[in-house]
């Protein structure tokens, strides 16, 4: 119940009345660093997904559809889970260096970059039901486009890329505490190899499958930017769609 009403509260910008009738509910107690939360993505075709971003500390979890997930380790390392097959990649510092593989860790961990603020021109501050919100104007890749910023806990209440005709749009719907024991459990029982390893294990049916479908070395990269699409490794691989 209070998870729904906390995606009410956050809807305040197009469903201000629902939100009023929100405002007596109370909020719960977020630490930027200890949180889960959840978007509405919406492409320039119109095809919407659910992502969700999970933070423990400086660890995090993307997840964009329900086959598998990706944590981001402080220590430099990629792993990604299957959560159907309970296996597990991981991708050593040395393995994304080889694989040319380059990540902003600081976009994917507050969604969009956090300096974008400061490339965009101040809106309207606003006081929602349980955020103080800071809305910016400005372009981005060249497109213009608006952000909505909640600074207590580094993440966008919504995006717009591409104002007139939006390339991409997020819009945060829930957002609730999530404790280090939680985060921890997500990952547990997992049978995992290390992505150096995966050459020499062809025979094992997961690593055969998951080559097959592109997720682990024959096809795209398996990263993604905060805006969903695939980083490829340069130097021969192919470009695999997810």
């Amino acid at each position: 119940m209070k998870n729904r009403l906390l995606a009410l509260m956050l809807s305040s910008l197009v469903l201000p009345s629902v939100a009023m009738a929100a405002q007596e509910a109370q909020c719960p107690t977020l630490q930027a660093e200890h949180l889960k939360a959840q978007y509405q993505v919406t492409n320039g075709k119109g095809q919407q997904w659910q992502m969700t971003l999970i933070r423990n500390g400086q660890d995090f979890i993307i997840q964009r559809d329900g086959s598998t997930f990706e944590e981001w380790s402080s220590n430099g390392e990629y792993v990604r889970y299957f959560p159907a097959e309970k296996r597990s990649v991981t991708y050593r510092k040395g393995d994304l260096r080889a694989l040319n593989i380059q990540h902003d860790r600081d976009q994917l961990y507050h969604v969009v970059s956090p300096a974008l603020p400061t490339h965009m021109a101040k809106t309207q501050a606003k006081q929602e039901a349980c955020f103080a919100t800071q809305g910016f104007e400005g372009k981005v890749n060249g497109l213009e486009s608006e952000l909505v910023w909640i600074d207590a806990i580094g993440l966008p209440a919504e995006f717009i890329l591409g104002q007139s005709q939006p390339n991409l749009a997020y819009k945060l719907v829930d957002v609730e505490p999530f404790d280090s024991d939680a985060f921890v459990v997500l990952t547990q029982d997992y049978q995992d190899i290390d992505f150096a390893d995966v050459g020499d294990s062809e025979s094992d049916p997961f690593i055969a499958k998951m080559i097959n479908q592109g997720f682990i070395e024959h096809g795209g990269s398996g990263f993604y930017n905060s805006e969903g699409q695939s980083i490829e490794a340069q130097g021969g691989h192919g470009s695999h769609s997810h």
